[in-house]
């Protein structure tokens, strides 16, 4: 990509076997936005797959998952949606992702594709709105109950009994990060990655209005949910976003030794 010597928004959609798993990833997403929609949840493109959008017009051209983001309530909602599957897509399951390092997070997953899945990470209200100063603070706080070696030792209890890891997630945010205050959207208060997740990004903290209202905007050829002020949140995550970064490489699967089953099953399913 360095060598192709162009503007970054104007680097080529990848090919080959990559493509046909983006392609795939995308009408999974399309049938998880029809599911929301139908259900009255929300939820909003997050990390690389937002900011494919704004500098893409849909995914990174080395991208090769989907990532988005949920306020904890339609979180556990999408959940409860998916405890005995959905019969209209019966090849459609949730699996909690916790391998103690990952804790544990929601993917989507297809049986008869394994290379295709769309990450949920979970967002919390806080009680109040935050300045910079709190931002800052904040963070610390939740990158300290993420580092800390006895809270590692509770996740690992956990990880083999999802509910009960998630419960606890929920009873250290309410004590150690909330205070025991209560939280409601109608205050506009700031909005914080959940612990379930180590998040790696200098920032943690939005401001309500960053986030909402959400707003649809293009992915490939379709339209998907966003935060409201794109260009503040991908500051908060990335930086300077439009800079091409050292590392340009698919995270998960590169797609180029696909085996001939998976690709007839994708195939299939984007059609």
């Amino acid at each position: 990509y360095i060598k192709l010597n162009c503007p970054v928004t104007e680097i080529p959609k990848a090919t080959g076997g990559l493509r046909q798993i983006q392609l795939a990833n995308l009408k999974l997403v399309q049938i998880f936005d029809k599911i929301c929609h139908e259900n009255n949840i929300e939820y909003w493109l997050d990390f690389g797959n937002l900011l494919g959008a704004v500098r893409h017009k849909g995914f990174i051209p080395w991208d090769d998952d989907m990532d988005l983001g949920m306020i904890r309530e339609d979180y556990e909602k999408f959940i409860k949606l998916f405890m005995n599957g959905i019969e209209e897509y019966p090849d459609l399951y949730l699996k909690y992702d916790n391998n103690g390092k990952n804790r544990c997070f929601i993917k989507l997953l297809h049986k008869k594709i394994p290379c295709i899945q769309i990450d949920l990470f979970p967002y919390d209200y806080y009680y109040k709105k935050t300045n910079e100063e709190e931002k800052i603070e904040l963070t610390k706080l939740l990158k300290t109950i993420n580092n800390k070696w006895y809270y590692k030792m509770v996740f690992l209890f956990f990880k083999i009994q999802p509910k009960l890891m998630i419960k606890r997630f929920k009873k250290i945010t309410s004590e150690k990060i909330l205070k025991g205050n209560t939280t409601t959207p109608k205050n506009k208060p700031s909005i914080f990655c959940g612990i379930d997740y180590p998040h790696c990004q200098k920032h943690l903290v939005n401001d309500f209005e960053t986030i909402y209202p959400l707003k649809r905007i293009k992915y490939e050829n379709i339209e998907l949910l966003a935060p409201n002020n794109t260009d503040k949140f991908l500051t908060y995550e990335f930086g300077n976003y439009m800079e091409l970064p050292n590392d340009c490489y698919p995270r998960h699967a590169s797609g180029d030794h696909l085996p001939k089953e998976i690709l007839d099953e994708i195939e299939i399913f984007i059609k």
